[in-house]
């Protein structure tokens, strides 16, 4: 019942009652093959709750903490692709991963001002909206953990107020939200690989 009254709560303010069944290509091809690198090992520390997708615990917050699940293919499956194109196939990768935040806040856990922000030109011409100014309309990524024994705690973000979509849709419909989520998850990768000890 509390489930019930918190997600029609968010589909009033905003948070949209389809977090649950939300899904989000990380292909713009519906035919891309996402393949296990056998290099590349993931050893999933995460909490069971930290897996799937969640609300905010206040009731007041418009935050979306999206599940693996969430992603089509799955955040550790492109995770492992990403950190596979980044190391020749005799590199071994063994990353234990204890966080994988990926969290949309909308207009309402701030002052909306993120839209401003995402005018920052960014690399590719895509808007730079970097970790610590959650205003609203946003996405911040985090993942810490280590990797071959390195520790690692890297975050990303960015904003989606300026793009346009159209209710009952997910922001996450505009194909710009899901370049900028491939971008953030891309630097996340670039900077994870960078933290592996030379040989």
């Amino acid at each position: 019942m509390k489930l019930l009254l918190l997600a029609g709560l968010c589909s009033l303010v905003g948070c949209g009652h389809t977090v649950y069944n939300l899904r989000i290509p990380l292909s713009d091809d519906p035919a891309a093959v996402f393949k296990d690198a056998s290099h590349v090992v993931i050893d999933d520390a995460r909490q069971e709750r930290e897996r799937s997708t969640h609300l905010a615990k206040e009731i007041w917050h418009c935050e979306r903490w999206f599940g693996d699940e969430t992603f089509q293919p799955s955040r550790l499956v492109y995770l492992d692709a990403l950190i596979a194109e980044r190391v020749t196939p005799k590199t071994s990768v063994h990353i234990r991963l204890d966080r994988f935040d990926t969290v949309e806040y909308c207009q309402h856990t701030g002052s909306g001002g993120g839209a401003m922000a995402a005018r920052n030109s960014g690399a590719k011409g895509l808007p730079a909206f970097e970790p610590g100014a959650l205003m609203g309309d946003s996405v911040y990524l985090r993942l810490t953990g280590s990797v071959n024994g390195v520790p690692f705690d890297v975050s990303r973000s960015f904003d989606y107020g300026h793009l346009s979509y159209t209710s009952p849709n997910a922001p996450s419909s505009n194909y710009m939200y899901r370049a900028l989520l491939r971008d953030r998850m891309a630097k996340l990768a670039d900077e994870i690989v960078r933290k592996l000890p030379k040989t």
